[in-house]
């Protein structure tokens, strides 16, 4: 018996409209498939990613318990966790100084010290957030401008609360309200040379974390002797600039006929 192919009965237009159904058929559980894939794809990767999270927070848990040498043992290309970042984040925020009359980008400076800084944060000999962003404003406001960036940067202590050494760099324009505040004994032919001028030092800073990474102590101090000489290229000018000044008599050089450089570090 002879067995007839169903499709030869059909004329040639209802052949080709069954075939055009059967690719458009084709097309969409090929379609699907490749969406489940795209979803089990996509799943894994987060997946992925959230086992990452869970190993790189034990990471940070360990690191905060274990001395520095032991962690970089281990962890040789440790990069200072959260600490670091913390660190660097500031001086982003702050490099071009504070200044409480913009009111998104310190309400957003304040933001943040709010989140990674205990509310009795120490600064320097003042204690708090307020204190801290007040002298940031009294700092900006004595210079025409403030650019700030963080050179280097280093992890020098993990247990029991990390602690972060920093060089910070900045770039001060001086004015008369700058020579008035910090250099109030400058004589005048040398406030005249200073006046304009862009002031680059450079300070070292320490910010110290407690067992859960939030800031609990910031501390810093500048060298204003090696930015000063680099204008004035005279030390018995710097040492007249600096004398009565506001900043630490460690950093005064004293007037002497020879060029005596040892006080700069």
């Amino acid at each position: 018996m002879v067995q007839v192919n169903r499709d030869e009965q059909l004329d040639p237009e209802e052949l080709q409209h069954r075939r055009r159904l059967q690719g458009r058929k084709s097309q969409k559980t090929f379609r699907e498939r490749q969406k489940q894939e795209h979803k089990r794809i996509i799943s894994t990767v987060q997946s992925l990613q959230s086992a990452i999270a869970q190993l790189e927070e034990k990471k940070a848990i360990l690191a905060r318990q274990a001395p520095l040498d032991l962690v970089l043992d281990v962890i040789p290309d440790f990069d200072g966790g959260l600490a670091t970042k913390t660190v660097r984040q500031y001086i982003v925020l702050f490099k071009q100084g504070y200044n409480s009359s913009k009111i998104k980008m310190s309400a957003k400076q304040k933001s943040f010290l709010q989140n990674v800084a205990n509310s009795d944060v120490q600064y320097n000999y003042g204690i708090g957030i307020d204190y801290i962003l007040e002298s940031w404003q009294r700092y900006t406001s004595s210079f025409v401008s403030v650019s700030l960036d963080i050179p280097d940067c280093v992890l020098i202590k993990t247990d029991a609360g990390a602690v972060v050494k920093g060089v910070v760099r900045s770039h001060l324009k001086i004015s008369a309200k700058s020579l008035t505040t910090f250099f109030p004994n400058c004589p005048q032919h040398l406030k005249q040379k200073l006046n304009g001028q862009i002031l680059t030092i450079l300070s070292t800073m320490h910010w110290y974390f407690d067992e859960n990474d939030r800031l609990v102590k910031l501390t810093g101090s500048a060298n204003f002797a090696c930015g000063l000489l680099d204008i004035l290229h005279n030390i018995d000018d710097v040492a007249n600039v600096l004398t009565g000044s506001i900043l630490s008599s460690k950093v005064v050089p004293q007037p002497s006929k020879k060029m005596n450089l040892d006080y700069i570090t």
